[in-house]
């Protein structure tokens, strides 16, 4: 497993955890959280970004929250990869 993919079981173990999912769902890297299956909303992406910041360790800038973030799971990932190594 690499490191991406590790990154991205934690991203899904949170996603999980905090939009209450159970494991019928199936979550994969390119699938889309808003207007996809999971219709995420804002106050979902909220919680999710805490819940990062917090898991990860790391302050989300304010100007780098932009919808591109949530395109999927993978883009989450990366983004949490990138702020991540920056700190």
């Amino acid at each position: 497993m690499s490191p991406q993919e590790s990154l991205e079981g934690r991203v899904v173990g949170i996603i999980r955890r905090d939009l209450m999912l159970g494991d019928d769902i199936v979550l994969t890297p390119n699938q889309p959280l808003f207007g996809g299956e999971l219709d995420l909303d804002s106050l979902d992406a909220l919680l999710l970004i805490q819940s990062l910041e917090v898991e990860f360790g790391f302050k989300m800038p304010n100007d780098s929250f932009e919808p591109s973030v949530f395109n999927s799971v993978a883009t989450l990932a990366r983004f949490v990869e990138e702020h991540r190594a920056a700190r």
